[in-house]
């Protein structure tokens, strides 16, 4: 079995490796278009940016202090992390609080202080400054922003401390606060992700408060979709389609889900979405050419290729754009036993999962870039007290008539500033000779750190290594591909991942199996 940080050293010695936490340093482009918004362009639009479609940030003022955080319909609680930052403080207190992630961990205490967001102040609006962030790389953001529900850990410092009315008035999120101060206010904030291309190496998104972009203000018309798991965006997905046949799921893990219907929850802080792993194989099985691994769970797809990807809610379908099916990753591999060359390989951006909760799965960045979503509260109230049911309405943003004209021709830019595209099927061989070889060498007791020394493909890689180098936390790993199984597991959890007390007290992130085979998928009783 190979060693994950002796590969790196073997096949990465130029390019970037370190953090667990792989959001902001890798910089895969996304290329593609779809609809823009300008922050600028709409008086009422916040703004939330990207620049890799990976991780989506707002700009706030906090106690005086300018602040980059992700938004994540995903979360409740407000953290920043500020060494050098002189906060004014409205209040302060001494309650610790402790954030969970699947990939890293926040500890810090409970203060309060005025958050203006957009045209919105926020007079004393509760937060958890960090203290100690492990496991997180924090290079291109400053701290995390929920849009969720009021009943994680503030509220629950807050209410163990002070109690219940104190939990309700103090305890609010950021978004909850700004519905509290006006009840005349209308309870919802409308969210659209943009999508980074050859031309917009910078993405602006949607993010409006109490009011609907003027382009999609016939969102309040669509169908309303209730939540249906508390604490969660977590709405009824109807049905899932790959090129228009639907995908026969098992019974949901939530009671009261009709039959044939999942609970998909909608996280703009995860960045690949999750799925069951018969789903995902039915999505990439069904591109010509595709290769399967299953040592990583990993399909490769031929870069210019991929498939129709629709899913359905409440009646409608919205269309999942090419571009958001698979990303490129560039790496130095031995192709046909001939030596090590710089190639790229498409790698699958929705991921099998092991969620053991209370959804089905997780529809992440590369499903909301398609929508324009409106999250609704209701007559939701801190504390749970909820008089009318909070829902979510949706409408698509991707126009299946043009989308495979911009796949082609973003996925070409952005294959002309990588390596030359291989077949998935030499890719795989490559790795499995590599396997093979280290097999080899550790039977002798020499292993894949003799092989390090002895294949130097970093020699004539070091221009390449840092341009690309952001690209990749590792193709290779334990397994063949456990690198990329941790980008998967990095990228998607880190932002996201346990809130509240302790690790179970949500939901746990995606694992990979080291040693799970074919045999293990077949006792899985979806089919297609």
């Amino acid at each position: 079995m190979l060693n994950y940080s002796l590969l790196q050293s073997l096949l990465f010695a130029s390019l970037w490796a370190g953090s667990a936490y792989a959001r902001s340093a890798f910089n895969i482009k996304a290329h593609g278009t779809g609809v823009r918004f300008a922050a600028s362009g709409e008086p009422n639009d916040i703004g939330v940016t990207t620049s890799n479609d990976n991780l989506y940030t707002v700009d706030i003022v906090l106690g005086g202090q300018k602040f980059i955080v992700n938004l994540d319909t995903g979360s409740t609680d407000l953290w920043v992390y500020a060494p050098g930052k002189e906060i004014k403080f409205t209040n302060t207190t001494d309650l610790h609080a402790q954030l969970h992630y699947g990939v890293g961990e926040v500890n810090g205490t409970i203060k309060f202080a005025e958050v203006q967001i957009g045209d919105f102040t926020i007079k004393n609006q509760a937060f958890i400054i960090a203290t100690e962030v492990k496991d997180l790389d924090l290079t291109d953001y400053d701290g995390i922003m929920g849009m969720a529900f009021d009943n994680t850990e503030i509220y629950d410092k807050i209410q163990g401390a002070w109690g219940t009315a104190a939990a309700d008035e103090l305890a609010r999120a950021p978004i909850t606060s700004i519905f509290a101060q006006d009840t005349s206010r209308p309870n919802n904030f409308d969210v659209q992700l943009g999508r980074t291309s050859e031309l917009e190496d910078i993405a602006e998104g949607a993010f409006i408060i109490s009011d609907h972009a003027d382009d999609f203000e016939s969102v309040t018309k669509a169908p309303q979709l209730p939540r249906f798991v508390d604490s969660h965006w977590s709405i009824v997905m109807d049905a899932m389609l790959v090129n228009g046949k639907s995908f026969a799921f098992n019974q949901s893990r939530v009671a009261g889900v009709p039959s044939g219907k999942t609970i998909a929850v909608l996280d703009s802080g995860f960045s690949l979405p999750q799925l069951p792993g018969p789903a995902v194989d039915a999505i990439y099985s069904s591109i010509p050419g595709t290769q399967y691994n299953p040592s990583g769970h990993e399909w490769y797809t031929p870069c210019n290729a991929s498939t129709n990807l629709t899913f359905v809610f409440g009646g409608q379908e919205f269309p999942v754009h090419p571009l958001d099916l698979a990303f490129p990753v560039a790496a130095p591999l031995d192709i046909n036993g001939t030596g090590v060359t710089n190639v790229t390989v498409c790698l699958n951006r929705y991921q099998q999962s092991t969620l053991d909760d209370s959804f089905d799965l997780i529809l992440g960045d590369a499903f909301l870039r398609n929508v324009y979503a409106s999250f609704d509260y209701g007559d939701y109230y801190p504390g749970n007290n909820t008089n009318g049911l909070p829902f979510v309405q949706m409408l698509s943003t991707t126009n299946a008539s043009t989308m495979w004209q911009e796949f082609q021709e973003e996925r070409a830019a952005a294959l002309a500033e990588l390596p030359p595209a291989v077949d998935p099927a030499l890719v795989l061989q490559a790795l499995q000779r590599l396997a093979q070889k280290d097999e080899d060498l550790n039977n002798t007791g020499m292993g894949a750190a003799a092989l390090a020394s002895d294949d130097d493909s970093s020699s004539n890689g070091d221009s390449w290594g840092k341009k690309y180098g952001p690209i990749v936390l590792g193709l290779l790993g334990a397994n063949l591909l456990v690198g990329v199984v941790l980008l998967a597991v990095t990228v998607t959890m880190c932002v996201r991942g346990v809130k509240g007390k302790s690790v179970g007290s949500r939901y746990t992130p995606v694992r990979f199996k080291e040693n799970a085979d074919d045999s293990e998928r077949a006792t899985l009783t979806y089919s297609d």
